[in-house]
């Protein structure tokens, strides 16, 4: 039962986060910026840390491992909530110290939340979450802690 409360939560967010972006790019400039140019907007609380980073990373070598293996449900599940909040509430200040790195974290963000909600093809969304995973251990980095993983 948890699962399906975790699974609609996540569905009802990357439903609702499409609906914005798709207003942003229908009314905000003509559809002459990318939703990424501003910050992802915070959700819930995250510890950005390097506790935080080293949850985030094992959460998200747990998407990839269960998209790998076929498995989209525990895929979906490992991606929303803590590992998702974490995504966008890290956006914010590593803009401050590294705004390129920020802004392709949030493309890749936006490509897994569109296939894990539409494509649902285990093969990129595992290819997502290792690509995402990679960068978060960068942006680690750029904010003075230690690369996690490895």
């Amino acid at each position: 039962m948890r699962g399906d409360i975790v699974l609609f939560l996540g569905l009802v967010t990357v439903v609702g986060g499409g609906i914005v972006v798709a207003v942003v790019l229908f009314f905000g400039g003509g559809g002459a910026g990318s939703p990424c140019d501003d910050p992802l907007v915070a959700i819930g609380q995250s510890e950005i840390s390097q506790m935080g980073f080293q949850a985030e990373d094992a959460g998200l070598a747990r998407v990839a491992q269960a998209a790998t293996a076929g498995d989209l449900e525990t895929a979906e599940s490992a991606f929303f909530g803590d590992v998702h909040n974490f995504t966008h509430n890290v956006d914010a200040p590593l803009r401050e110290v590294d705004e390129a790195l920020a802004k392709q974290i949030c493309e890749r963000i936006t490509e897994i939340e569109e296939e894990l909600a539409f494509g649902r093809r285990v093969s990129v969304i595992a290819g997502q979450a290792t690509r995402i995973r990679e960068l978060l251990q960068d942006a680690a980095e750029a904010l003075g802690y230690a690369r996690p993983g490895g």
